[in-house]
């Protein structure tokens, strides 16, 4: 028996849902066999409103002034811009006011490209970085 993606249709193994787990499909919404198919995870906002897209990952947070290093897997991110940056222990929502490429400072970052930008809470590897959409 397989679980489908509600959003794009891909078919996922019964057994990946062992105990409970949930997954991410490679389009960023979380399957999950215990909740019709679809569970509301950090991807997807319950009210409908607003949409998140996976956009990149953390690869580096400066402490002491408080910027995130983000590499950007898909799409862009443009200054004005807002993410949700969430992990284990992270979970917040930020605006983009400014942001750098090796030292100069950029309008907008594509796929491939490593950019920083300020962060009001402490962001740790890995984490995953998703763009808020209307």
């Amino acid at each position: 028996m397989a679980i489908t993606c509600p959003r794009c249709g891909a078919g996922y193994d019964v057994t990946l849902f062992q105990f409970g787990h949930r997954l991410r499909c490679d389009c960023g919404v979380w399957v999950d066999l215990a909740r019709g198919h679809v569970s509301a995870g950090p991807a997807m906002k319950k009210e409908g409103a607003q949409m998140e897209e996976e956009i990149g990952k953390v690869t580096h947070y400066f402490g002491k002034i408080r910027i995130a290093g983000v590499e950007i897997t898909r799409g862009t991110l443009r200054v004005g811009d807002t993410i949700h940056v969430h992990g284990h222990t992270s979970d917040f929502t930020a605006k983009i006011d400014s942001m750098q490429i090796d030292g100069e400072a950029v309008e907008e970052a594509t796929v491939g490209q490593n950019v920083g930008f300020p962060v009001p809470e402490h962001a740790r590897e890995h984490d995953a970085v998703f763009k808020v959409v209307e």
